[in-house]
């Protein structure tokens, strides 16, 4: 990705740290709360912030126990101890109490004054999360953040091409639009091998895998007209959640392009900022639907939605027959 772009959003993050930093117990609450709204407008935290709520179950119980008693929790890993973090600033921000982060902060100091004991709130939470942003800055952190300009920039400008691309060659054209997918994401920086064998086949799209975190992602075509329905896309969660097994890595991504009229509803549990996510065995599936049909009516005059939904239980249905046709095979030696 563009590093002056990266650089310059570093210096404006470094700045909000430093006023939180520097703020007293009467205005505390107010400047993490502005600066929650500068990261919430910013697209690449946006992203990073979005895998951190993925990972914070495994720590939601112990947060919540920072608010409802005086007891203080510790984190074994730095992961944790920044999912911790994330939950912890979240949850001050969205409350109505303006002394909340100053109790919490109480409950870690044995400073009896408030700026004191408010110094153990910044150590122990503020420190861990920007640290962890500041990090995730170069590293595929940003990949959902670059995957949701990536949806803007194909449906505001570059639609009508796509589709056509696709109708002239139905046969071809979701691997033209895989492509076209990964000249973005090779224009903003990330490095990728398409299609490595795996145990379980071929996953579309993985990216360097001597990177720390390699990116699983794979694209798939939704028009039911063309035999490409909903079996096809849980056929496509199944094939990306295999391989996030088959690398060991805890997060793909399935890129939906929709080439029909009708609407693909997906009625998950969980949603990042309006991207749907699937959990299971500690492995996340990240949704992401892009619309490149070329629409003859504006939205007021298209009439009634159709859409077609799209639910957990359609996905892992999918799975677990394949499970069930992989144990046959084997008891009948195929």
């Amino acid at each position: 990705m563009d590093k002056e772009y990266i650089q310059n959003l570093r210096y404006k993050l470094q700045k909000r740290v430093r006023r939180i930093n520097s703020s007293d117990c009467k205005v505390f609450h107010f400047v993490l709360k502005q600066f929650w709204g500068f990261l919430n407008n910013q697209q690449l935290f946006i992203g990073i912030m979005d895998e951190l709520e993925t990972k914070s179950a495994l720590v939601k119980d112990d947060v919540e126990k920072l608010f409802s008693s005086r007891a203080t929790v510790v984190f074994d890993s730095e992961e944790e101890n920044a999912s911790a973090s994330y939950l912890v600033i979240k949850k001050c921000v969205e409350s109505q109490n303006n002394n909340i982060e100053i109790q919490i902060a109480h409950n870690y100091s044995n400073e009896s004054k408030h700026n004191e004991a408010l110094e153990a709130f910044k150590d122990i939470f503020i420190e861990p999360f920007y640290e962890y942003l500041d990090e995730k800055l170069d590293d595929s952190g940003v990949i959902l953040a670059l995957l949701r300009k990536y949806k803007h920039k194909c449906e505001w400008f570059q639609r009508e091409n796509l589709y056509e691309s696709w109708f002239k060659n139905t046969q071809r054209g979701e691997k033209l639009l895989a492509l076209h997918l990964y000249e973005y994401l090779q224009d903003q920086g990330v490095e990728f091998s398409i299609e490595p064998t795996s145990a379980s086949g071929e996953v579309d799209l993985v990216s360097a895998q001597t990177t720390k975190e390699p990116l699983i992602a794979d694209a798939k075509i939704f028009n039911p007209e063309k035999s490409k329905n909903k079996e096809y896309i849980a056929k496509g969660f199944r094939q990306i959640y295999t391989y996030t097994l088959d690398f060991n890595e805890p997060i793909g991504f399935l890129v939906i392009f929709k080439t029909c009229e009708e609407d693909l509803k997906l009625t998950f549990a969980n949603q990042a900022q309006m991207t749907p996510f699937v959990q299971h065995n500690n492995k996340t599936i990240f949704f992401l639907v892009i619309d490149i049909f070329p629409y003859d009516k504006s939205a007021s005059k298209r009439g009634k939605l159709e859409y077609i939904e799209l639910n957990e239980d359609d996905l892992w249905r999918n799975v677990e027959n394949k499970e069930k046709n992989m144990a046959s095979n084997l008891e009948n030696g195929k």
